[in-house]
């Protein structure tokens, strides 16, 4: 480090501490011994806290650095966001976004098509396996995006949580950590399956920074750079931004205590006034008004952002709203536009209180209404990120007029190519699937023009792959699919190659596929399962090997495809115990295998009947060599 500081920032600002952040993260060590503690300790560890109070920042900067990796097998920490540059429509049907997502955040170093239709068990087996035994450490971030992102099938909004039982029921080395806002944590508690895993598990509340510690955060990272915080000025500062409580007589005092991101704005603010000069940084941003200003733009800089996005740029009507949830004391959720509140609680410019009023944090009130002395335009260096934001949460004409916008700058070609990508996932989540694959194709021309952009190109061609297979278009699907093996042979899309054969009635070929596909990784547990899967009817001695590799059967179809194998290797007693659960959104071919194995139980009604409602299914249709079968059992 150099004396002057010189390219070194000691302070983030408002976004979360990341896992390299760990040399300047300062002022928990307390809450730090406490979460490892519970966390290693326990199968199940919640920690919650008001949003914004640094709970991702506490995992990743202060308790992940802190395990040992020789006694633990430590994930990434994990999220429900989708990675960038994957298609929605690359995730199947059958299969929990949100898990999608979760694999691949665990594991952010690996090509993330090879989680596409894996099971949070079926991840932890092939990908976490230890022959030592160590203990899994996985978090889950953001668990209320459980209950506020969007999804396309909203009557199973919990399947996320219900696979992370599954693997603590069956997993005995995992430990895993959900961290949750507070406003989320009875939602939490309600899940049917994960309340007795929170009760015998262990809970941590995260607070606002103590004074003592608030100091530590704004003093320590100022040293590691070669420069010095004068005492006095720290302590000033600090004292500054506490925050006030209202007393049960309603008249307000002051707290012991600072809200973390208070803190880092603030103080990255004084670093950016003085970076460049040399000495003490002894306090030209210390004062309670000099603190009030930075407070101010941030409050600006936040109500620019969400007018731009969420109201054609009107920033006196916002201004306005907020001015009433001031003198209002605050807002009830109802009253206000659901998009607006929630943009800018996530930007900390409101919060939720226990009332399910919105409220703005007491230090912010002032600071807003004298408004800052310079004015900024909005940022528009993030609007795709915004626009993937939006996307996550469902506000689809946000995100269709960010990502339009972005087509329209006259340079930045890749920006150009993901704008149309993030098009085509709004139309596909809308149920526009033409429209989908329309803007898939034009980010995938694009994309192919740039250097070094295989994997994406794969990804999209799979996406339009995937769709066309919905649509019943198994030929242009081999097609697209075809194109997509050829720029990137990964096990995965090799799958949904295969799947697109045998819907068009190439068994042999689909087989082949499968059997490229494992020679390239014999241990892929979605080849396995379609190869397992589709043998079933044609091999099915060769079908209980691929399938007893991917126990457990976790989908109605590989529980349906196994029993059929028994069945027809002449355990007929264990195939009617092995045959799925049906429902009423069971697939065609699931029912029909069903089918099959009561035909040969010589329960020839139950098969009929059940060949009757595969033939009848408006789910994926049966390929053409399985109609026929459906047929005979049917008539």
């Amino acid at each position: 480090m150099t004396s002057s500081g010189r390219g070194l920032k000691p302070f983030i600002g408002s976004q979360p501490f990341r896992r390299d952040d760990a040399a300047r993260f300062f002022g928990r060590k307390r809450e730090i011994d406490k979460l490892a503690d519970r966390w290693q300790n326990n199968r199940l560890t919640i920690l919650h806290g008001p949003s914004g109070v640094g709970m991702t920042s506490l995992v990743s900067a202060g308790v992940l650095p802190r395990l040992d990796s020789s006694r633990f097998d430590v994930l990434s920490v994990g999220g429900l966001a989708r990675p960038p540059f994957v298609p929605a429509a690359v995730i199947p049907e059958d299969s929990d976004p949100h898990v999608f997502a979760l694999l691949a955040s665990w594991s952010p170093y690996e090509n993330p098509m090879r989680f596409v239709g894996l099971t949070v068990r079926s991840y932890l087996r092939w990908h976490h396996w230890s022959p030592g035994g160590r203990p899994i450490m996985a978090v889950l971030d953001h668990a209320e995006e459980v209950f506020t992102a969007y999804r396309r099938k909203t009557d199973d909004q919990s399947h996320v949580l219900d696979q992370l039982c599954d693997a603590l029921d069956y997993d005995l080395r995992l430990r895993l950590l959900i961290v949750v806002d507070d406003e989320h944590l009875e939602s939490l508690r309600g899940h049917d399956r994960l309340r007795d895993h929170i009760e015998r598990g262990a809970s941590y509340k995260l607070e606002p920074l103590s004074f003592e510690a608030a100091l530590e955060a704004c003093q320590r990272p100022v040293d590691l750079v070669g420069r010095e915080l004068a005492p006095w000025a720290a302590g000033q500062l600090v004292n500054a931004l506490r925050i006030t409580d209202t007393g049960r007589d309603g008249s307000p005092s002051l707290t012991p205590m600072v809200e973390p991101v208070h803190l880092q704005v603030v103080c990255s603010a004084l670093w950016e006034s003085v970076r460049d000069q040399s000495g003490p940084m002894a306090g030209t941003l210390v004062s309670t008004d000099d603190i009030d200003e930075v407070l101010a733009s941030f409050c600006h800089r936040a109500i620019l952002d969400v007018a731009r996005d969420h109201l054609q740029g009107d920033v006196d009507r916002l201004a306005a709203l907020l001015r009433r949830v001031v003198d209002d004391g605050g807002m009830d959720a109802e009253e206000l536009p659901h998009q607006v509140a929630q943009a800018l609680a996530e930007r900390h410019v409101l919060q939720l209180g226990d009332k399910r009023r919105y409220e703005m944090p007491d230090r912010l009130v002032r600071p807003f209404l004298r408004g800052p002395t310079k004015r900024t335009p909005p940022d528009e260096a993030d609007r795709l990120d915004t626009a993937a934001a939006a996307l996550h949460r469902g506000w689809f004409e946000v995100a269709e007029k960010l990502a339009g916008q972005e087509i329209l700058q006259p340079e930045g070609v890749r920006s150009k190519a993901r704008a149309e990508s993030l098009l085509g996932d709004a139309a596909y989540l809308r149920d526009d699937f033409d429209g989908a694959i329309t803007h898939y194709r034009e980010a995938t021309r694009i994309f192919a023009t740039m250097g070094g952009s295989d994997q994406i190109v794969a990804a999209l061609l799979t996406a339009v792959g995937r769709i066309l297979i919905d649509q019943g278009a198994y030929r242009d699907a081999v097609t697209e699919l075809r194109s997509a093996v050829r720029r990137s042979p990964e096990p995965a899309i090799q799958t949904e190659l295969a799947w697109a054969l045998w819907y068009l009635g190439h068994e042999s070929g689909a087989v082949d596929v499968l059997d490229g596909a494992l020679r390239f990784d014999g241990n892929t547990h979605e080849a396995l399962r379609a190869r397992g899967e589709i043998l079933s009817d044609l091999e099915p001695q060769r079908a209980l090997r691929d399938l007893d590799r991917v126990r457990p059967h976790e989908q109605p179809s590989t529980q349906a495809a196994y029993a059929l194998a028994l069945a027809l290797s002449g355990d007929v007693r264990g195939a009617v115990e092995a045959v799925p659960t049906l429902d009423v959104d069971s697939d065609a071919t699931t029912l029909l295998r069903t089918a099959r194995v009561m035909e040969v139980a010589g329960r020839d009604s139950e098969a009929a009947r059940l060949a009757g409602r595969a033939r009848e299914s408006t789910s994926r249709p049966l390929p053409p060599q399985m109609i026929k079968v459906a047929e005979r059992l049917a008539d």
